[in-house]
């Protein structure tokens, strides 16, 4: 009687060691904020949301003047999200659609270094200032949400024409 008595003593000691453990900080991990992009199709007067067209979709970022694609082959895509450069204030993201075509946008940001915690450091914020884009199949942008930071937010609308 008295071993398992000990038993849940111990147990219950353990489990109170491993939860004071916890420093209650949830540090995100990669410190990137992405940049949340939602694809919509137009047709006529409707809209629908992702990207319908029958040519592939290949998305890349320019950085530090090479091209890294970000997807490829992306058709009925509905959006996606793309880290933004913390030392340039501008990026520029290339589609191309078949490997014919391509559209640019050129998004110019603020960099907002926040200050996070002293266990999780400093993480980078960006603020939407503009954009400027091409249209060979884009119609229009819209900037929904100028805020870039962890949260799940779209914050870029690219409507491309069907």
């Amino acid at each position: 009687m008295n071993i398992r008595r000990f038993t849940y003593l111990a147990i219950a000691l353990l489990a109170l060691v491993f939860a004071s453990c916890d420093n209650g900080y949830d540090c995100n991990l990669n410190n990137i904020a992405y940049n949340r992009i939602g694809f919509y199709s137009i047709n006529g007067d409707s809209i629908s949301e992702g990207y319908n067209l029958q040519e592939e979709l290949t998305v890349s970022l320019m950085v530090n003047g090479q091209e890294a694609i970000a997807t490829d082959d992306g058709q009925g895509v509905t959006g996606m999200q793309l880290p933004m450069s913390h030392i340039n204030e501008c990026d520029t993201v290339l589609f191309r659609y078949g490997g014919e075509f391509a559209d640019t946008l050129y998004i110019s940001h603020k960099n907002i270094q926040f200050y996070q915690s002293m266990e999780c450091g400093t993480v980078m914020y960006h603020n939407i200032n503009g954009i400027e884009y091409t249209r060979n199949l884009i119609d229009s942008v819209a900037v929904v949400n100028k805020f870039v930071n962890f949260d799940d937010n779209e914050n870029i609308k690219v409507y491309f024409v069907e």
